[in-house]
């Protein structure tokens, strides 16, 4: 083997293990940002999980000064700021048991939380907590199924301290910025029971 070709070999050598070395550091990159997908998906599913839980929670007693089933229709410019609050049963970060919650979009700036925000009372006790859900959320749109005036149809609001909903149907839209995950895109429809 002469000095020349043992040069060759050796430079064909070094090019394929660079090669090598660079496909693996172009895996190990997709693989961070797969697993960074993954958790985001993940993360959202969740948030979508626990928005429904809560409403599917709803209920109301039979005390007269007892929490109502609110839900109000606002608009802020051209986006609509609707929140909704209801006395659950489902778990919050308070913990099991009856807890006030009322989700809205918060667009304080000298709040802490920003976009979808969750804020739970006890209702029978003092504690509290907020929770910001989504930053990139800009307004939420809350429709309300009825059938209490005849058939079935959708409306913009409901307030009532004896009668629930049949269902409630959620949509976040996003900030200008359009940053908003594709799973909070679709809207969180969630039945009630002994809803009306």
């Amino acid at each position: 083997m002469t000095l020349l070709e043992l040069l060759v070999g050796l430079t064909v050598t070094g090019m394929a293990a660079s090669a090598g070395v660079a496909a693996l550091a172009t895996l190990g990159d997709r693989r961070l940002q797969v697993d960074e997908a993954v958790a985001t998906i993940a993360r959202t599913a969740e948030q979508r999980e626990e928005i429904a839980s809560w409403i599917a929670g709803a209920r109301l007693v039979a005390e007269e000064s007892g929490p109502q089933f609110r839900g109000l229709d606002g608009v802020q410019g051209r986006v609509p700021r609707d929140e909704i609050e209801l006395l659950t049963t489902s778990n919050t970060p308070l913990g099991s048991g009856e807890t006030i919650v009322r989700l809205y979009v918060d667009r304080d700036t000298t709040t802490a939380e920003q976009g979808l925000v969750a804020s739970f009372a006890e209702w029978r006790g003092g504690r509290t907590a907020r929770v910001q859900l989504d930053p990139s959320v800009a307004g939420m749109d809350v429709r309300y199924l009825s059938g209490v005036l005849g058939g079935r149809k959708w409306l913009p609001s409901w307030i009532s301290s004896t009668i629930v909903p049949v269902a409630v149907e959620i949509q976040l839209l996003p900030a200008a910025n359009d940053s908003l995950q594709p799973l909070l895109r679709l809207p969180i429809v969630v039945p009630l029971r002994g809803g009306r």
